[in-house]
């Protein structure tokens, strides 16, 4: 699978999950996150934070820092 392919396999995974709003830690079963209870989803994240959020997830998939 190429890099491409893979992270936009992981887009797709992260459209189902819901983020908070100030500090992009995702929702899980957590009822409010920062003082708020803030949560949106991936894809109504303003785009360069959904890109922050692949960013990580590929590092972390990568095991390395860039």
């Amino acid at each position: 699978m190429t890099h491409v392919s893979f992270r936009e396999l992981v887009r797709q995974e992260l459209e189902s999950t819901t983020f908070c709003c100030y500090c992009l830690e995702p929702q899980g079963d957590k009822w409010h996150c920062c003082q708020e209870n803030h949560f949106v989803p991936f894809g109504d994240l303003y785009p360069q934070d959904q890109e922050d959020i692949l960013d990580n997830e590929m590092d972390e998939y990568e095991g390395g820092d860039k």
